[in-house]
């Protein structure tokens, strides 16, 4: 599917704050004061608490599906000590549960804020005001024009902020085949470390282009996307002017909801009680609209690269490419370690799958991965949610070349493109791995390049190339960890899809009740399989030639998603037709 960029680039100016919006500030350090409690004689004061419990694994699946578990820590054989942040619509909710818990105190970090940009990448040492943010993100464009655009991905949130993007290439007006690469942060308000991140990653490719060799490289080679702040509703919950750990900034949005349980879920199509807040709303929009190859979105209040699933643990469901995510997974980290040992290395040496380490649905992460095809994962940055200010610089030592080192990822793997062996015309193709893929782990072609840009650990793999009205081919190449392999294709027509794929149609797709499969030329086709996106067999019809004619697939059982019908000649073609069901 192809997508136009529906976000047009905006001159950035400083909002006007009223010191008036928010009120009740002083009542809510009433949260703050440490206290043990049960359900019969805790109330809580708006806007939102964090408290633990210890609880036994089923209890801990049950809370991690109806509230905003933040983190988990096993403290025993089947315990684990669990933190949880209640927002005023959940409280009174998990009250009703009766689970003894104790209320977490969030102590203020200390926090300098920058008042303007020279302030803020003078020494790196401050958290930005909302202005100063703004100001940044434009000095950006306006210093760097040839390198640097801002986009807008929500122009006016609840709290009348904006969600803004950093694009950052050799080329901003033509991706030229390149992979592409997307970071944000701060998707959880009071989760700032990140903030600060992306906001000196931007500044660091910009001002070291031309200058440092890595930087260089990275910005001519990919292209890169990176939003710092996609929750400043949060972030600047209390005033535009301070950060610091909630209730100043608050986890939620303003609407008291966590965006990172907001997502349409993996795995169905059920709409998530919260999908239609405006920033999840945007950063879905923003996303179709790009297809990236690798994500990742930076979360704090641990320090732990946590890959796809979220929803699944991996003895439940793994990803298709759980090896790669491994390999990547402890690169980042071990880098981190090499800069400051004590950094980066929670549950297994500072990687986890998600839902191993405790499950969630409707994240971010998953969306991506699930409904897009991006290799998306969710990377905690920092123990603490707001670091103190004069440690600022320390973090970014300890992370920044495995930053820089990620979006070098996406530069390897298996990439090309795939065109009309003929005209030369790049095509819409996809590029499948049989008895590899499943989930959506494949690939397509990106116009107008016809480009594909595949990661997946070092091996040996059949690569199907397919697109409508054309032969398909399956080329068997060695893929190595680290490094790039070149691979294009040109797909023909003539009298070969005349005698194959072109006489087999396929229709209404999307289907929802039936689907209709019609034979005609006189072909035999000696099996007809249909396989979900796991690589199962659905249903096949291979007990006797389908010959011309007409034939009729009952699909009214089925769940919603997409499927790959295969179809195989008496004389061994292969073709694959892909069917969206349930739309």
């Amino acid at each position: 599917m192809i997508y136009m960029n529906r976000f047009s680039k905006r001159a950035i100016s400083p909002k006007h704050v009223n010191p008036a919006r928010r009120v009740g500030i002083i009542t809510l350090f009433a949260i703050l004061i440490a206290v043990t409690a049960t359900a019969q004689n805790t109330t809580l004061t708006y806007p939102e608490t964090y408290i633990e419990t210890v609880v036994d694994a089923a209890t801990l699946n049950t809370l991690s599906h109806e509230f905003s578990v933040d983190r988990v820590q096993r403290t025993g054989n089947n315990t684990f000590n669990t933190r949880i942040c209640l927002s005023y619509k959940d409280f009174d909710n998990f009250l009703s549960k009766d689970i003894p818990f104790t209320t977490v105190p969030q102590t203020r970090a200390y926090v300098q804020m920058a008042q303007n940009y020279g302030q803020l990448t003078a020494s790196w040492n401050r958290y930005p005001t909302y202005s100063t943010y703004l100001a940044a993100m434009d000095t950006f464009r306006t210093r760097y024009p040839q390198l640097c655009e801002i986009d807008t991905i929500l122009d006016d949130t609840p709290d009348h902020h904006k969600i803004l993007v950093a694009h950052i290439s050799n080329n901003l007006s033509d991706r030229e085949g390149k992979p592409s690469v997307f970071y944000t942060s701060t998707i959880h308000g009071d989760e700032v470390l990140g903030y600060y991140m992306m906001l000196r990653l931007i500044d660091y490719l910009l001002t070291n282009y031309n200058s440092n060799t890595y930087a260089t490289d990275l910005v001519n080679s990919i292209d890169i996307w990176i939003c710092p702040l996609h929750n400043p509703d949060g972030t600047y919950y209390t005033s535009d002017n301070q950060i610091n750990t909630s209730p100043v900034s608050i986890r939620s949005n303003r609407h008291g909801v966590d965006l990172n349980r907001s997502f349409p879920q993996a795995g169905q199509n059920p709409t998530k009680e919260n999908e239609d807040e405006p920033e999840v709303q945007a950063m879905m929009q923003f996303m179709q609209a790009h297809d990236f190859t690798l994500a990742a979105n930076f979360h704090g209040g641990a320090e732990v690269f946590n890959y796809p699933w979220d929803t699944w643990s991996s003895w439940q469901h793994s990803h298709a490419d759980a090896a790669w995510w491994e390999l990547v997974g402890h690169q980042f980290a071990d880098t981190c370690q090499h800069y400051n040992s004590n950094y980066m290395n929670e549950e297994n040496d500072g990687v986890t799958e998600g839902g191993d380490w405790y499950v969630i649905t409707g994240s971010m992460q998953d969306y991506h991965n699930w409904y897009l095809g991006t290799r998306h994962v969710t990377i905690e940055v920092g123990d603490n949610k707001v670091q103190s200010t004069n440690s600022l610089p320390n973090y970014w030592g300890y992370i920044r070349q495995a930053l820089l080192n990620f979006i070098a990822e996406a530069d390897n793997g298996i990439h090309g493109t795939v065109t009309d062996s003929l005209t030369g015309e790049p095509l819409e193709a996809l590029v499948y791995i049989a008895n590899h893929d499943l989930d959506h782990s494949y690939v397509e072609t990106s116009l107008p390049n016809g480009d594909y840009h595949r990661p997946i650990k070092a091996g040996q793999y059949a690569v199907t190339y397919s697109a409508e009205g054309y032969l398909p081919k399956t080329i068997v190449t060695t893929v190595a960890d680290g490094q790039k392999l070149v691979q294009d294709v040109q797909l023909t027509t003539g009298v070969g899809i005349d005698s194959y794929e072109n006489r087999v149609s396929v229709y209404p797709n999307p289907a929802k009740d039936f689907v209709t499969v019609e034979v005609d030329g006189g072909m035999e086709i000696t099996e007809m399989a249909l396989y979900d996106l796991r690589g199962r067999l659905v249903s096949a019809n291979n007990d006797s030639p389908l010959q011309t004619g007409t034939f009729r697939l009952d699909i009214r059982d089925l769940p919603a998603g997409n499927y790959f019908l295969h179809f195989r000649t008496t004389d061994g073609h292969e073709f694959i037709r892909k069917l969206a069901i349930g739309y």
